[in-house]
């Protein structure tokens, strides 16, 4: 069943795995998108497994079981012990049967995306619970998403108006009334401006002769704000020691605030860059594990040595990015050298090739020189990424080119796809981090790829294009100086590196 699975799904970002004992597969369900069974009739022992995972809450996926040649009434009797759906192989065309998967894959994948995104609001709410700080979440309308118990037990008659889904601007006027601050007073003008648009701080004295200091902090993308309040009546009573300590607080939030941003960055760009070559290694591993038996030594020969080149492309990404400038900083040295870059654009190919069978990769390098003077892990994370997206955003007749030649003083590089292509509006900003043009639609991403080949790019005093149409597919281009030796390029890369 496994290999027609394998064979219907191909080409799709998934992992397949096979399990044949009850506790791999009770531990490893409440992780996947889609549970197969395989089920040959009522009394198949395998339906008391699935009866056993439906009890389970975390197990969200569509759990299906494959039969063949069963009467109705077995097939019904089946359906009935807890599956999702039931499906005889023998009758259901293979197409229809890959539509039907897919559909049932990508339900699944969406009730894991939802589960997890539950499972981080539940554990926000209880670090924010636990936290002897006040706050209060806000979404983009303005309206409470979360409010610690700190906050409500400041206003004890009231409290109960800071519920989830409330809007600030209706409740406003009866807890400030509940402080002491009144309509006309100045204090009420100034914090209602703050709670209309959470920008910045402010500092306010209550009617009770306690001081707040209320501080917004913006969520990423304009989604909302978090507010922290505290009381600072203490410090305001001994203002110059407040002054210098609020100082030196401020400053460290702000290293730390500039830290968490380096560390995220950094995650995130590891993770992304890593799940290539660990999917080539990976898919290799498999293909031996599974065939080993009916490969030629020359076929294993070849396919070890892609692992071996995967995981070199591993370990040089490695050494790239966690030298001690990409921790300190969360940006890239680029360290120039003479290299011939047609084998790794060939290998890379090759790669690609052999993870998506289904697509046609033409990589047209000849025309290159057999040197150029680049970084060469640079230039990995560079191609990787762009043969990667083109890869992933081609599903119809997939035919992909990578072209090298040397133009006018320039190494010129193009990547071309026949894939869903960008909107004309959009193509402005699909180097910005993050984002994400509306075509790649349910397309696993992070949206810092095309982000971090335009730095790369420009790293290098290099130049990045992208043409692109709807449906019609899309043309990245980069090019980069021509240098006789990396002494020639240090200093142009140097001055590049600090315009960036």
């Amino acid at each position: 069943m496994t290999k027609t699975v394998w064979s219907l799904l191909a080409g799709r970002d998934l992992k397949i795995v096979s399990l044949d004992n009850f506790m791999a597969l009770d531990e490893q369900a409440p992780a996947m998108a889609m549970i197969l069974i395989s089920v040959k009739g009522v009394g198949d022992p395998n339906i008391e497994v699935v009866k056993h995972l439906v009890r389970n809450p975390n197990v969200v996926c569509n759990i299906v079981a494959i039969t063949t040649d069963l009467k109705t009434d077995d097939r019904v009797h089946i359906l009935a012990s807890g599956f999702d759906a039931i499906i005889d192989i023998n009758l259901m065309d293979p197409k229809d049967l890959k539509l039907i998967l897919l559909n049932m894959l990508d339900k699944g994948r969406s009730r894991l995306e939802h589960k997890v995104q539950h499972e981080e609001y539940l554990r926000f709410k209880a670090a924010l619970s636990a936290s002897p700080d006040a706050f209060i979440v806000l979404d983009e309308n303005n309206h409470i998403f979360f409010v610690s118990e700190h906050y409500r037990r400041s206003y004890p008659k009231n409290g109960y108006l800071l519920k989830r889904g409330a809007a600030l601007a209706d409740i406003f006027d009866t807890l400030s009334a509940e402080q002491g601050v009144l309509p006309g007073d100045p204090r009420y003008s100034a914090s209602r401006r703050f709670w209309e648009n959470p920008v910045g701080s402010i500092d306010i004295a209550l009617g009770n002769g306690r001081s707040w200091r209320i501080k917004a902090t913006q969520l990423e993308g304009g989604k909302g704000a978090i507010i922290t309040t505290s009381d600072i009546t203490e410090y305001s009573q001994h203002s110059d020691a407040m002054t210098e300590r609020s100082a030196a607080l401020e400053k460290a939030l702000e290293m730390e605030k500039e830290s968490a941003a380096i560390q995220k960055q950094f995650i995130n760009m590891v993770s992304h860059e890593f799940r290539t070559p660990l999917s080539i290694i990976d898919g290799n591993a498999q293909i031996l594990l599974r065939r080993f038996d009916t490969l030629s030594h020359d076929v294993i020969r070849q396919r070890l040595t892609t692992v071996r080149s995967a995981v070199s492309r591993l370990v040089g990404m490695m050494e790239g990015v966690l030298s001690s400038n990409m921790l300190r900083t969360g940006r890239v040295d680029i360290q120039p050298e003479a290299f011939d870059i047609r084998p790794m654009l060939q290998e890379m190919c090759r790669e690609y090739a052999d993870l998506s069978p289904s697509h046609i990769i033409d990589c047209l390098v000849d025309q290159l020189p057999d040197t150029v003077v680049l970084d060469k892990k640079a230039l990995t994370l560079i191609f990787s990424n762009l043969i990667g997206n083109a890869v992933k955003f081609t599903r119809d007749r997939p035919h992909i080119r990578i072209i090298g030649q040397v133009k006018d003083g320039q190494v010129i590089f193009s990547v071309t796809d026949n894939g869903v292509g960008i909107p004309e509006n959009e193509i402005d900003k699909v180097f910005e981090r993050y984002y994400r043009a509306t075509t790649a639609g349910s397309i696993p991403g992070t949206g810092i790829g095309l982000n971090l080949v335009s730095e790369l790019v420009t790293l290098h005093g290099g130049r990045i294009t992208v043409q692109s149409a709807m449906g019609k597919g899309t043309e990245i281009t980069v090019s980069f100086p021509v240098f006789d030796s990396p002494a020639a390029a240090e200093g142009v890369l140097a001055h590049a590196a600090s315009q960036t």
